[in-house]
């Protein structure tokens, strides 16, 4: 497929709040995820003639933002932990700033990254199931096993006091 640089300064404007918002939760810093997203459109760029669907975009570019990450990490000597409880607060955010979203805030660092990805992606970015698959180039199933482990390890996270039915059922 042929694409011209007028299609792909359409896909910066339409993907680029998306890719920056998974940037930043991946990487935790605005700067690295400027950086990261610049990397992810440069190097989509320059792979742009590969994309054999034009309609699979938005889960190729965040599938080139995963790898850009990946390789970002891997050359750095030493990879720095980030914390999500310590993000920058966005003062466009600000109305998101309640208790519970604290909490989620909270929840969502305790999580694994593998986990903490798929929350994001689904309900931050709004990606489907699919989508994700495609990004994290996973089957399926894996992203939908992933997002039922995570809600529920979110659930006790949050309300670590909460009856479950299964501990209903268990008697514990």
């Amino acid at each position: 497929m042929k694409i011209n640089d007028l299609t792909f300064d359409k896909w910066v404007r339409e993907y680029q709040r998306l890719l920056f918002g998974l940037a930043y939760w991946l990487t935790g810093s605005r700067t690295d995820a400027e950086e990261l997203t610049q990397e992810a459109f440069f190097q989509a760029y320059r792979s742009r003639q590969s994309l054999r669907d034009e309609a699979a975009v938005k889960s190729w570019l965040v599938g080139i933002l995963r790898h850009c990450h990946f390789q970002m990490y891997r050359k750095q000597s030493s990879r720095r932990e980030v914390s999500l409880v310590e993000l920058p607060v966005d003062p466009a955010d600000e109305p998101l700033l309640n208790p519970e979203a604290i909490a989620l805030h909270h929840a969502l660092a305790k999580l694994d990254e593998k986990y903490r990805l798929a929350v994001v992606m689904f309900y931050f970015q709004e990606l489907s199931y699919k989508e994700i698959a495609e990004s994290l180039d996973l089957p399926l199933g894996t992203v939908m096993s992933r997002l039922s482990r995570a809600r529920k390890a979110l659930c006790e996270l949050l309300d670590p006091n909460r009856r479950s039915p299964i501990r209903e059922v268990a008697g514990l």
